[in-house]
C-alpha cells in the first residue's frame, strides 16, 4: 500500500483547541439552556410553565403543551413567538414550531 505524501505542516495546538471549544460551544449542554430561556422570553412566564421545548429537528421546534387549552392558545400566538424565538436564537436556527400535547414535569 503506497502512503500519500502531504505537504501539510503540523497544526498550531491553539488553533486546535480554539476549533474545538467552538463546536462544543455551539452543540454542547449550553444549547438546551438557551432554547428554554429563549422559549420562556417569547412566551412569558405563565405559558411556559404549561409547554416547555423538547426537541429540534430540521430546524422545527417540537413543544409540549399539558391541555388543549394552552394549545389553542398558542397556536394563535404561533407566528408572533416564531418571530421572537428566531430572534433570540438566530433567523436560521428554527424555521417553524410544532405543538403536541404531552406531559411537561
Amino acid at each position: 500500500m503506497m502512503r500519500r505524501k502531504t505537504n501539510r505542516r503540523p497544526e498550531d495546538i491553539k488553533k486546535i483547541l480554539d476549533k474545538l471549544i467552538g463546536k462544543i460551544g455551539k452543540k454542547g449542554p449550553g444549547k438546551k439552556d438557551r432554547i428554554l430561556a429563549a422559549w420562556k422570553k417569547a412566551v412569558g412566564e405563565k405559558a411556559a410553565g404549561h409547554s416547555r421545548p423538547v426537541s429540534i429537528k430540521r430546524k422545527v421546534l417540537m413543544i409540549e403543551i399539558d391541555s388543549s387549552t394552552w394549545m389553542y392558545e398558542l397556536n394563535l400566538k404561533k407566528d408572533h413567538i416564531l418571530r421572537d424565538v428566531r430572534k433570540q436564537l438566530g433567523e436560521d436556527k428554527v424555521k417553524d414550531l410544532r405543538f403536541r400535547m404531552g406531559d411537561i414535569t
